[in-house]
Formats: structure tokens, sequence, C-alpha cells
């Protein structure tokens, strides 16, 4: 699994006091209109690492004092020192205990430490630590967006828990999304569009899910909202991914004016856990009507098997066997259903422009590798690109 800098996971084996707390930590920046950068200190301590004792009403809960540091070139710039308390309970069940520290500072580098100390522990005197380079960056000119948070749930602020934007996101404990999670939780903050736009006049959000390798959106995995330009425009959305399949991805926030024009992005890589098994109903494909579809206008027999073929690295096992069947048969009415077919399961909203998309990847692989004897795709540098997509320079 890939993780972010910011992203650590201390998770110590534990004994039967607990000697050590495990811990997720994820530092985000944000930005005060008129002031400087704010950094939210996002900390989940592990259920199963603490120690739960009764409390003065009776009640079982865990408790842990969390020191967090902010150094630079050795000297502290910053600290807090809290005492953080679990939820009461009548049973030493455990869940995650969340805790946030914000921090206002002057843009630079920075180590975040933290320490851990279970105030339940027989051995308090052991500390579990954790330490991080941390860069905090000025506000760009312009339009700027703020770093993303992947949420487990996002509430509203309250009186005793404020928050400049009237959001207060619950942080998701990893980059890693199991199929048991079944939408996307995302926050960010936009600034600076009161300046650019106009106090109060429209403006547009992309929100969207593309693919790592080549930055592509993945299907109805979209969402276009219009928003008021103001010092500080919240970024709220949950969508549902029960259908996104395993792979990496990029979440990503986008600012456009009203024409159009991209102004401002921020992106955020996850990796997802879901397989999904295609499946090809052959009699519901024979029903389906291709007239007026791009599949439809395919009538070249050897053309579209080429089509066909050249889609094989993407495809699953069951869509290689249908594949290979299909370059065998030249069946141009079965040739056809399941090339529409096969779009349709990729992107329902738009598998014309997956297909073109594609296509061009194809075309420009045949470019790079291909040879009189042999197409790009068929070769194995081709079949990976086509695959994971263009190597990292």
């Amino acid at each position: 699994m890939r993780n972010s800098l910011a992203l650590a996971i201390l998770s110590l084996v534990p004994t039967f006091t607990h000697a050590a707390v495990g811990i997720v930590v994820e530092p985000k920046v944000y930005h005060t209109p008129g002031g400087g950068p704010r950094v939210e200190v996002s900390m989940a301590f592990i259920a199963g690492t603490m120690v739960s004792a009764p409390n003065a009403a009776g009640f079982m809960q865990a408790r842990v004092e969390a020191l967090t540091l902010i150094e630079q070139d050795g000297a502290i710039k910053a600290y807090a020192k809290t005492e953080v308390l679990g939820q009461e309970r009548l049973d030493s069940l455990q869940v995650d205990m969340i805790h946030q520290e914000t921090f206002d500072l002057a843009p630079g580098s920075y180590e975040l430490v933290i320490e851990l100390r279970d105030l339940n522990s027989a051995d308090t005197s052991t500390v579990a630590r954790y330490r991080a380079p941390m860069a905090v960056g000025a506000a760009p000119a312009g339009v700027s967006i703020s770093d993303l948070l992947l949420a487990e749930r996002i509430e509203t602020a309250t009186a005793e828990r404020p928050r400049p934007s009237g959001y207060w996101p619950v942080p998701l404990r990893s980059d890693y999304l199991p199929s048991a999670i079944s939408s996307l939780g995302l926050y960010a903050e936009v600034y600076g569009t009161d300046a650019a736009f106009g106090t109060d006049s429209l403006f547009l959000l992309n929100l969207q899910i593309e693919d790592f390798e080549h930055k592509r959106v993945q299907g109805a995995f979209k969402r276009i909202q219009r928003a008021k330009a103001g010092p500080v425009v919240p970024v709220v959305l949950e969508m549902p991914i029960g259908d996104l399949a395993s792979g990496n991805y990029l979440a990503v926030v986008e600012a456009r004016d009203r024409s159009g024009a991209l102004i401002a992005r921020r992106e955020l890589f996850f990796q997802r856990n879901n397989p999904i098994q295609r499946k090809y109903d052959m009699e519901s494909m024979a029903s389906l009507d291709l007239n007026n579809t791009f599949a439809g206008a395919l009538t070249d027999r050897d053309s579209l098997a080429e089509h066909l073929s050249s889609m094989r690295p993407i495809a699953d096992h069951l869509e290689q066997k249908i594949i290979d069947d299909r370059w065998k048969d030249r069946d141009i009415e079965l040739m056809r259903r399941f090339f529409y077919s096969f779009w349709i399961n990729r992107s329902s909203n738009d598998p014309e422009g997956a297909w073109n998309n594609y296509k061009q990847e194809v075309i420009k692989v045949n470019k790079l590798f291909g040879c009189r004897a042999m197409k790009g795709y068929q070769t194995g540098r081709g079949y990976v690109y086509l695959k994971y997509g263009a190597p990292t320079p």
C-alpha cells in the first residue's frame, strides 16, 4: 500500500499491560484569510493498544496523555499537551480514539513529534513516539485549494467545537479503502475566489475520482457543483464507491470559472480493494439495441476485431476469454454487443468517451512499440503501458 508522507502507523503488538499505544497521524494544512497557515494534526489511537480502567463514575474508559510538539532547527515552536478520554463503557471493549490539535504556524519546514503515554497502564514510563518531517507552505497567490482530507464522516461545527468553515471532518484513518467502505468522504477548502471572481459570484467545483496511472475520470464518479465565491469556500463530498473496482486512484478537486477553464486543482492518492467480477449475460446482450450508439456505427468486421484485441490488456479473465472467442468467430453482431457492454461496464455515463480515451492510448502504444510483425499493444511493453500507465521518469 502506498502511504503519504504525513501518514504513519506505529502499531506495536500489545502485551497484557498494553505498554505502547498504536497511533495513526495525518497533518493537513489550511489557511486563514488575512492570516497564515493553520495546521490540523489529526490522530487516531488504535483500539486494542490501550488499557481500559474504571473511572470515577465506575465506567470503563481509556485515558491517553498526548504531547504534540512542533520543532524547527531543534527548537520547539509550538506544543500541546492533552489528556484524551475514550468512550465510557460498561465493558472493556474499545474503539479507536480520535484526537486533533491545531497550530498557527509560519511557512517553513518542521518536525512533527508526538509522544503518547497510556495513563491506565501499569507501565507509565513507556512512551510511544512518532516523528516525521512536516512542510508548511504559504497560500499561493490567486485561487488555491487546501490539502484534501479523506473523511470517515463530516459533522457540523458547534460552539464547543468551532471551525472557520462550519464543518468538522472526522478523518479516515488510512488511504487504503477496502470493500467494506461503501462511500468516499472528502473535505477541502478553496481560497481566494472572492478576489478572483467577485464576492458571491458563481464558479464551478469539479469533484471526481481519476485512475492514478492515466488521470482519467472513472465513469460516474464525478460531481459538478456551482459554488459562490468567498474568502473560504468549504468543499464537502460524500460519493458512493460500491462499484469502484480495485486499483490506485486520485481524489481530485478542481476550481473552474464559469466558462469551464481550470483555475486550481488538488489531488490525493488512495488505494481501493474491491474485487468486482463483471458479468456478461448473453441473453441480455442479444437484446441490446445498438441503434444510434457508437458501437452500432462500427460496421467493418476486421477493424472491430482489432479494437477488441486491443482491449485485452485492461480486460479481466472472463473478458479476455470472450475477446479471444470473438477474434476467432468474427461474428460482427456479437462483437458489437460485447464491445458496447465492455465500455458500459467501465463508464455507464460516457462509454464512448471512455473508449475514445483508451483508443488514443492504443494509438500511442502502437507508434512507440509496434513493428511490421506485431502491433504495439501486443508487445510486452505495450501491454504493461496500457494496463498500468506510462512509466514514471
